[in-house]
């Protein structure tokens, strides 16, 4: 892809995947704050939609009286749980090649631009602890150009690490199944969100979108 500077390009596309990242990471911890005494004084729904309304900011669900600390997330306190974020990063970034779909023939983005994207995020903080994450950023590679179905971007690592790593989390307690129970869905609709976003910064930064006639 011709873009207006490549290097703005690479850095403002994995600044986008650390931000995002970094969001989902608190919105998890906001929303097991719902189980607290205030649970049944928040809509879940509520929640959902100012979460999503700015992916770059989840102090915004501070507006619902949630808050982040350890009175309510104590059992996210740990070295452990900390991890938690790097995996989100780099399960971000390992699906970065569907950017090569968001635009058709020779104004597409390259694999070496997708590539120089990918280093970019794990050079900032995207790690694979322990090999928890199974899926690769080849492997998506190979899927998206073969044309074939990306496997859809689920929170079942996340629940995998809890259940190894996180022993607080991992008991059977009416808190901790309210994490797991929203959390798959939680994951996937927040995807949703920051692909599109992504697919919004690779248009700004694109050369040709300052090139072409604008329809009115």
């Amino acid at each position: 892809m011709d873009f207006i500077n490549e290097n703005d390009a690479v850095n403002g596309l994995s600044d986008t995947v650390i931000k995002g990242g970094v969001c989902l990471y608190n919105t998890i911890k906001y929303i097991y704050s719902l189980a607290e005494n205030d649970f049944y004084n928040v809509n879940i729904k509520d929640a959902f939609k100012v979460a999503f309304n700015n992916i770059y900011n989840a102090d915004s669900l501070k507006v619902l009286g949630l808050r982040i600390d350890n009175t309510t997330c104590a059992e996210m306190s740990g070295k452990s749980y900390n991890a938690v974020l790097p995996l989100i990063i780099y399960s971000i970034a390992v699906r970065l090649p569907t950017l090569r779909n968001v635009r058709n023939g020779d104004d597409r983005m390259t694999d070496d631009q997708i590539l120089k994207v990918y280093n970019a995020v794990i050079s900032k903080g995207g790690a694979n602890y322990n090999d928890t994450i199974k899926e690769s950023f080849q492997e998506f590679r190979y899927l998206v150009r073969k044309g074939k179905p990306l496997p859809p971007y689920t929170a079942e690592w996340y629940k995998t690490y809890i259940y190894t790593n996180v022993p607080p989390l991992a008991e059977m307690t009416n808190k901790n199944m309210f994490l797991l129970g929203f959390a798959d869905v939680l994951f996937a609709m927040f995807y949703a969100c920051l692909e599109e976003e992504l697919k919004g910064k690779i248009m700004e930064y694109s050369a040709r979108a300052y090139s072409e006639p604008i329809e009115i």
